[in-house]
């Protein structure tokens, strides 16, 4: 970056906002090596603080990468003759407590999660034959039929469905209810058989 600023220089000089900006590019370049340096004499011991913290080698890896990297954002806010270990355990703990409100909050929602995962039967019915499809439906008693040939072949909203067989919409909803649970016994039945 140094070499493409330097390039404005007009009588052997930058011009004076390249200048300014050759400081900042050095002063950046400064901090980046003191905290190499800080960052290297202390690895070892966030290392070991965040094993002891979390009792996962991993985890603990991943705290330490992760202290580093927010150390280095805020390194502007080091304060020169403090204990930078000391600053960098700091940092680490708070990282630690974030990953343990996030682990708690990851339980808490877990059932939640697993109502979200597919049933088995959902997963089993991409798999069944048109025609063992077709077999299933025609067996169905005549009501739920009905249903789903205008609700789920024909497409029908369940609005009009209901004015065709005039019964009311939500006697619609439960009798296609009732058809795909019937349906899915007569289709695991027949799973079961081939």
């Amino acid at each position: 970056m140094r070499a493409l600023i330097s390039r404005g220089r007009v009588d052997g000089r930058p011009p004076r906002s390249a200048r300014s900006l050759l400081s900042l590019v050095d002063s950046m370049a400064a901090e980046a090596g003191d905290f190499a340096a800080i960052a290297e004499q202390h690895r070892a011991q966030l290392l070991r603080v965040a094993q002891r913290l979390s009792g996962n080698a991993e985890v603990a890896k991943d705290l330490v990468q992760e202290t580093l990297l927010r150390a280095l954002r805020r390194f502007a806010q080091f304060e020169p003759g403090t204990h930078a270990g000391t600053w960098l355990v700091t940092i680490l703990t708070h990282l630690f407590y974030d990953y343990l409100k996030h682990q708690k909050v990851e339980r808490k929602a877990e059932p939640d999660l697993v109502a979200l995962e597919p049933a088995a039967y959902e997963m089993t019915m991409a798999v069944v034959a048109d025609a063992d499809l077709y077999a299933a439906i025609v067996a169905l008693e005549p009501e739920l039929r009905e249903v789903v040939e205008l609700c789920y072949l024909q497409q029908i909203r369940y609005r009009e469905a209901a004015a065709i067989l005039n019964v009311p919409v939500g006697t619609i909803g439960t009798r296609l209810l009732r058809a795909r649970g019937r349906l899915r016994e007569l289709l695991t039945n027949t799973k079961g058989r081939s």
